[in-house]
C-alpha cells in the first residue's frame, strides 16, 4: 500500500483545507513541525479514514463516543463548524487499484454524524462504501496498524515499562491469536447460551459446574498476579531508596569514616615503603652512579688505556721478532741485514706512533674499565630512574590517602543516614518477604487452575462420550465443545509454528539497529507464553534490566519492524516523534539503517531537534517528499508548505 494524497478541511488545528500530496518514489517523507503544530493530528488523520469508530487513537483516546471524538477534531474557529478527511491510497498489488476514502460531519447538533463514501479508480462504489469495516479489515486490519502507525513517545514509553502485555498483545495480533480469542469468547457465549437453553442433564450441569470453577480459579490467579505485580514494584521501589541512601552516605564520607583505621595502616605502608624507596637511592648514590657525572672523562680513560694496552702488545711483539730474528739469521746469513732493516724499520714506526703512557692499566683493569662504561653505568642510572619513578607513585598515594584523612566528616549526619538505610533494609526484608509469601499463594491457586482444568478437560471427554444424537441444542452444546477444544490446540499449535520465525527476524532486526552487536546474540519468543528471552553469544541470558532505555527502545522498535515484516504486509509507515529519547549513536542507527528499510513508504513526524541539519543529510539521498507545518499565533492554526527545516 501507499499513500498518494491526505486532505484535511478544518481538522484539528488545521484551519481551511491543507494537502499532503507524495509524489516521489523515494521511501522516506519527511513532515517537520514543532510540538503542537499538528504532527500527531496528521497521524490521527490516517487511522480515521481508514477505520473511523475502529480506530486505535479513538480507542486510547478519553472520549466515551465516538461522536465526541469525531467533534474534538472540527476547528472550532472556522465558521462552516464542518471538518472532512479524504484519504487515496494504491494497493501495490497485481492489480494496483487506487481507493479515495472520505469522512466528513459537522458539529452543528448536539450529536455528531460522520458520512463516508469510497471511490475505487475515481468511480464511487456503494459496495465499498456500504462495507468499507470490513474491506478494510481484510487489506489493512486494525491490530497490525500498531505495528506500522505509531507514536515514538509511546514506544519510549512501552521501552521502559515494567510489563510486556503490550508487546504480547502485539505478537499475538500478528500471529492471528487475537481473532481466534474472539473466537473462543463467542464459543462460550453460545455454550452458556445452549446450556440455558437445552436440556438440564446431570452431565452437562456438572460440566458447567466445574468450568465455572475452574474460570473462578483463573481469575482468582489474575487477582493474585496483578498484586504480586503491585508487591514486585514496592520491593523496586524500595531498593531504589536504599540505593539513594547507600550513595548519599558514601557522598558524606560514610566510607571513609568506615575505612580510616584500614587507611591508616596504608599511610604507615606508604611511609615505610618511601623511606626504604629513600634508602635504596642513598646505596646507588654509594655505588658507581655518581660516576656518571664524569662519564665523558671516564670514556677518555678508557681510550687512553686501550691505545697504551696496544702499544704494550707491540712492543712484546718486536721482542719476539728479534729472537726469531736471530735464529733466521744462523739459517740465513744472507738474508741477515734485510731482516735486521726491517724490524728496524717496525721498530722506528712504533716508537713514533706510540701512545704516552699515564695509567699502565692491567688487563683486568682494563677489563673493569670496559664493563663500567659499556653496561655498569647505564644500568645504574636506569634503576635509579626507577626508583624516583616508583617514590613518585608512593608520595602521589601518600597525598592521596592523607587527602582522605582530612575530610571533614559529619558524623552526626552520618549515623543519622545510616539509621535511615537501616530502617530502609528492614522495610526491603519486610516487603520481600510478603512477596515471597504472595509468590506461595500464587502457586497453591495455580495448582487449583491446573487441576480444574483437568477435570473439566476429562469431564468434556465423558460428557462428548455418553452424548448422544439428541436435539439441535445438544448437538451444537458438542460441537461448540469441540470446536473450543479444537481452538485451544491450534492456538498452541500455530505459536508454535511461527515463534521460531518471529524470533530470528527480531535477532536480525535488532543486531541491525544495535551498536554493541555481540551483546545479545539471539532472542528467544516462547511459543506458549510469549516471552521474548534475550541470549549472549555464550548462551547466557541477558536481563531487560540490563539494557539501557536506548537499547531497550531499539528492542520495542526492532520488534515491531519483525512483527511488520512476519505479517507479510507491505503497508507504509508513519512514526511520529521517532527519535524521542535516544542518544546520538542509536539515532544515526535508526536513520541509516531502520528508516530507510522499514517500508516502501515510510513517513516520518519529526521536530528540528529529533531529525536536525546532521541526521537530515544523514537520510537525504532516501528522502523523496518533503513538508513543513507551520503555525500561525494569529489564526492559531497550521497550514502545510513544501521542505523541510533546513531548506527553510
Amino acid at each position: 500500500m501507499i499513500i498518494n494524497r491526505l486532505t484535511m478541511h478544518n481538522f484539528g488545528v488545521y484551519a481551511g483545507t491543507n494537502i499532503f500530496e507524495f509524489s516521489h518514489k523515494k521511501p522516506i517523507v519527511l513532515i517537520g513541525g514543532m510540538n503542537g503544530r499538528g504532527k500527531t493530528t496528521f497521524l490521527e488523520a490516517i487511522l480515521l479514514s481508514l477505520y473511523g469508530s475502529n480506530s486505535n487513537a479513538f480507542k486510547e483516546s478519553q472520549y466515551k463516543s465516538y461522536s465526541q471524538y469525531l467533534r474534538s477534531y472540527v476547528n472550532k474557529d472556522n465558521w462552516s463548524q464542518s471538518s472532512f478527511i479524504e484519504l487515496e491510497f494504491s494497493l501495490n498489488d497485481s492489480f494496483n487499484d487506487t481507493y479515495l476514502v472520505r469522512r466528513e460531519w459537522n458539529a452543528l447538533s448536539k450529536i455528531t454524524k460522520e458520512s463516508i463514501s469510497v471511490k475505487k479508480n475515481g468511480i464511487y462504489s456503494e459496495f465499498l462504501t456500504k462495507n468499507w469495516a470490513m474491506f478494510v479489515e481484510n487489506i489493512i486490519p486494525s491490530a497490525l496498524s500498531s505495528f506500522y502507525f505509531f507514536d515514538g513517545e509511546k514506544i519510549a514509553e512501552l521501552a521502559v515499562s515494567k510489563t510486556d502485555d503490550q508487546v504480547k498483545e502485539s505478537i499475538r495480533s500478528m500471529l492471528g491469536i487475537t481473532v481466534l480469542d474472539v473466537l473462543k469468547n463467542d464459543l462460550g457465549r453460545s455454550i452458556k447460551r445452549i446450556s440455558r437453553k437445552g436440556k438440564e442433564d446431570k452431565a452437562g450441569a456438572k460440566l458447567e459446574k466445574i468450568r465455572g470453577e475452574r474460570d473462578h480459579a483463573i481469575l482468582n490467579l489474575e487477582k493474585i498476579d496483578k498484586t504480586i505485580s503491585s508487591a514486585i514494584n514496592k520491593v523496586e521501589n524500595v531498593n531504589k531508596d536504599l540505593e539513594e541512601l547507600h550513595k548519599k552516605y558514601e557522598l558524606q564520607g560514610g566510607a571513609v569514616f568506615e575505612q580510616r583505621q584500614e587507611l591508616m595502616q596504608k599511610r604507615a605502608r606508604i611511609q615505610t615503603d618511601i623511606a626504604q624507596n629513600s634508602e635504596a637511592l642513598a646505596g646507588m648514590a654509594a655505588t658507581e652512579l655518581p660516576l656518571f657525572l664524569v662519564r665523558d672523562l671516564i670514556g677518555d680513560i678508557k681510550l687512553q688505556a686501550e691505545d697504551e694496552h696496544n702499544d704494550f702488545i707491540m712492543r712484546q711483539a718486536l721482542e719476539q721478532m728479534e729472537v726469531y730474528l736471530s735464529d733466521f739469521a744462523m739459517d740465513y746469513p744472507e738474508s741477515e741485514e734485510a731482516s735486521q732493516t726491517f724490524v728496524n724499520f717496525v721498530r722506528q714506526r712504533t716508537g713514533q706512533e706510540a701512545t704516552p703512557r699515564i695509567f699502565e692499566m692491567s688487563d683486568h683493569a682494563l677489563f673493569q674499565m670496559n664493563e663500567l662504561v659499556e653496561s655498569t653505568l647505564q644500568q645504574k642510572l636506569e634503576n635509579t630512574r626507577s626508583l624516583f619513578e616508583d617514590k613518585r607513585g608512593l608520595n602521589k598515594q601518600l597525598d592521596e590517602v592523607d587527602s582522605y584523612l582530612t575530610l571533614d566528616i559529619n558524623e552526626k549526619e552520618l549515623k543519622t543516614i545510616y539509621d535511615q538505610i537501616k530502617t530502609k533494609e528492614d522495610e526491603l526484608v519486610k516487603a520481600q518477604v510478603e512477596l515471597t509469601k504472595l509468590q506461595q499463594e500464587r502457586s497453591s491457586i495455580n495448582a487449583v487452575v491446573i487441576s480444574k482444568t483437568a477435570e473439566y478437560k476429562v469431564d468434556v471427554e465423558n460428557f462428548l462420550q455418553k452424548m448422544e444424537i439428541q436435539d439441535e441444542a445438544d448437538r451444537m452444546l458438542k460441537y461448540s465443545n469441540m470446536a473450543l477444544r479444537i481452538v485451544d490446540a491450534y492456538t498452541v499449535e500455530l505459536q508454535k509454528r511461527k515463534t521460531g520465525t518471529l524470533g530470528v527476524t527480531i535477532t536480525e532486526c535488532y543486531k541491525k539497529l544495535a551498536n554493541k552487536k555481540n551483546m545479545i546474540q539471539k532472542i528467544i519468543v516462547d511459543s506458549e507464553t510469549l516471552d521474548l528471552q534475550y541470549l549472549d553469544e555464550k548462551g547466557f541470558e541477558v536481563t531487560k534490566e540490563s539494557l539501557s532505555a536506548g537499547e531497550k527502545q531499539l528492542m520495542v522498535i526492532a520488534i515491531l519492524w519483525a512483527l511488520a515484516l512476519c505479517s507479510k504486509k507491505k503497508l507504509p509507515v508513519i512514526i511520529d516523534t521517532p527519535l524521542s529519547r535516544l542518544d546520538s549513536q542509536h539515532r544515526s542507527s535508526i536513520i541509516s539503517t531502520y528508516f530507510p528499510n522499514a517500508s516502501d513508504q515510510t513517513i516520518i513526524l519529526s521536530t528540528d531537534t529529533e531529525i536536525d541539519n546532521n541526521y537530515y543529510e544523514m537520510m537525504k539521498e532516501s528522502v523523496g517528499d518533503e513538508f513543513i507545518l507551520e503555525y500561525s499565533e494569529e489564526t492559531k492554526s497550521t497550514t502545510v508548505k513544501k521542505g523541510y527545516f533546513q531548506e527553510l
